[in-house]
């Protein structure tokens, strides 16, 4: 089943692996909630709301590449040490 990037960035928000790369991501590292975690996607994609992923270039841009890419290449290697 293919979702679209609204869809994505959605589940991504409730991922506990991507919660936990978001925590990363604080000053300091720390756990953050299903919440921050969307507000991080937000700030990052510079939307007001996930739904603008479908219709703002640049945000669906940001999302791929600083995002969706960046995440998935961490968790692969999370995996390669388990």
């Amino acid at each position: 089943m293919a979702f679209g990037i609204v869809q994505v960035a959605g589940m991504l928000a409730r991922d506990p692996q991507f919660i936990e790369w978001v925590g990363q991501w604080t000053v300091p590292p720390r756990a953050v909630s299903a919440e921050e975690a969307a507000q991080f996607i937000r700030m990052v994609c510079k939307v007001e709301s996930r739904r603008e992923l479908a219709t703002d270039r640049d945000a669906e841009q940001r999302f791929h590449n600083f995002i969706r890419k960046p995440f998935v290449a961490w968790r692969e290697r999370q995996a390669e040490h388990a």
